[in-house]
């Protein structure tokens, strides 16, 4: 994919303009919502839940110490659910050709189908990324830094990086378990360009 690049995972400090999810912990104020056909917005207390009707669940597991990291499942049955980080609306379009959301992450089971990376601005309004060859390129267990450049985000809906209320959105119809943690912008490497043709 055009523009995608892996970084050694890091540790980045709190801002949360620029950090959204912090060694496992939301940033204020930023929330958590799980999503499914049944209940698209299900807030999530305590780092704990299951979407409305069970088909995407969350927990705390481990990244560098105990509990510093959020690990999701999908179970893959029937339709999308979607694991998605909320809040007051922020503007970024400033580092549009100059940073990624960046995450580190852990792919413990294989997606079955394909995984749609998403910024949103208010729905419908929303940029996207397709990930699902991303997750299979690296061994299942092993941390890795994954930075997706802010102008890589597409979208046919007049996307919108000064109005972001929804900085994280996780998405899949199949089978899926994946930990993250540091939810973040990241500038870019020195000459990357992303998605800039």
């Amino acid at each position: 994919m055009c523009g995608l690049f892996i970084a050694p995972a890091s540790a980045q400090t709190e801002n949360p303009t620029f950090f959204y999810l912090n060694q496992g912990q939301l940033v204020a104020p930023w929330g958590l919502m799980l999503g499914d056909p049944s209940d698209w917005a299900l807030a999530v207390q305590d780092r704990t839940g299951q979407s409305k009707s069970g088909k995407l669940s969350i927990k705390p597991t481990d990244f560098k110490g105990k509990g510093d990291a959020l690990q999701a499942s999908w179970n893959g049955k029937k339709d999308t659910a979607t694991l998605s980080i909320v809040g007051p609306a922020i503007d970024i379009a400033n580092f549009k050709d100059a940073a990624a959301l960046a995450m580190d992450i852990r792919v413990d089971k294989r997606p079955t189908k394909g995984v749609t990376l998403s910024m949103s601005c208010t729905w419908p309004c929303r940029g996207e990324v397709q990930i699902r060859k991303l997750l299979t390129e690296f061994p299942a267990g092993e941390w890795f830094s994954l930075p997706v450049p802010l102008n890589c985000f597409k979208s046919d809906d007049g996307f919108d990086l000064s109005k972001i209320s929804g900085p994280l959105t996780i998405g899949t119809e199949g089978k899926l378990t994946l930990s993250i943690t540091n939810v973040r912008l990241e500038r870019l490497a020195e000459g990357e360009k992303g998605c800039v043709e």
